[in-house]
């Protein structure tokens, strides 16, 4: 069975939907998220915050020692306290007059279940948020790591929860901004509108209440538990299982180097690639390369 990501990108390539990013723009974009990684870095090194290259961007570092050639994100990864306080100090405009963010609230709605971090004056919009009254810019997913229970049987319990949680978020999302385009585009491969309505029917039957309160109860359930020795990102790639690691796989970070500057990686970044990828260190043929495709895109919407 074909992942939802493969559909995507055969249906991008085909359909005229979306577009893949020329290089002069992918470029741009990783020129101008390298630019707002510093910031950020820098604003967590000033305040003692943990923090490292996550996801595909960890991937990069080690493989290719900056960005996989055919992506065009940049992903960290934060424990909970490091965070938390990341959060306090974006809400304080520590970030500085060039960002905005998009985080869980209990008083306000978020697209994801954890930070995103944007370049005001930019626009990169997927489909399905063409609608949504959220952050439009280029952005940095800040991804929490938090700890998991030692106990077998409740690490098993709270995990089927913080992944049923996250489905909940992502269905309720679609059902509560609808988006047109989305749905057509969807509409153009059978088993891609058999997904599309399969999660517009959930997100129907769990919007009875707003998507701000499962996203901010699915934060606040992952938040919770204490320090065990493991650990886990719950909105990362391969879920809560597949993303739970003794601490010490992760902490206390190492330096590698991405794009000519030094950053954080995984303690055992070889443990922590191995369970996302398994082989990593061999490139993928290009039919299973992941690629983003976008909707709109800009590197600076003030000289339009």
């Amino acid at each position: 069975m074909k992942s939802d990501m493969q559909i995507m990108n055969e249906l991008a390539v085909s359909s005229g939907f979306l577009k893949p990013l020329s290089e002069e723009e992918s470029k741009g974009q990783k020129e101008l998220l390298l630019e707002m990684y510093k910031d950020i870095a820098a604003l967590c090194d000033k305040h003692g915050l943990e923090y490292m290259m996550g996801g595909g961007t960890c991937l990069g570092t080690i493989r290719h020692q900056g960005y996989i050639p055919w992506d065009d994100d940049l992903d960290l990864m934060i424990p909970r306290a490091s965070y938390e306080k990341l959060v306090a100090l974006c809400n304080a405009g520590e970030l500085g007059d060039n960002y905005e963010i998009d985080t869980p609230s209990k008083d306000k709605d978020c697209k994801n279940p954890y930070l995103k971090i944007y370049r005001k004056n930019t626009l990169d919009v997927e489909l399905y948020c063409e609608d949504m009254p959220f952050p439009v810019g280029i952005f940095i997913d800040i991804f929490p790591m938090d700890n998991a229970p030692k106990n077998k049987y409740v690490r098993k319990l709270k995990g089927y929860v913080s992944d049923f949680l996250q489905a909940v978020c992502t269905c309720v999302l679609y059902a509560q901004y609808p988006s047109k385009k989305y749905k057509e585009f969807m509409s153009l491969d059978p088993e891609a509108l058999k997904r599309y309505k399969q999660r517009m029917f959930i997100g129907k039957v769990f919007c009875i209440i707003p998507h701000r309160k499962w996203v901010w109860w699915f934060d606040q359930f992952n938040a919770r538990t204490k320090a065990t020795g493991l650990m886990t990102i719950p909105t990362g790639r391969k879920h809560y299982f597949g993303e739970t690691q003794p601490t010490n796989v992760f902490l206390p970070t190492k330096k590698a180097m991405f794009e000519g500057i030094e950053v954080n990686v995984p303690a055992d970044y070889d443990a922590y690639l191995t369970a996302l990828y398994r082989d990593y260190m061999s490139i993928p043929p290009v039919e299973k390369r992941e690629r983003h495709f976008v909707y709109k895109f800009s590197l600076n919407t003030e000289n339009e």
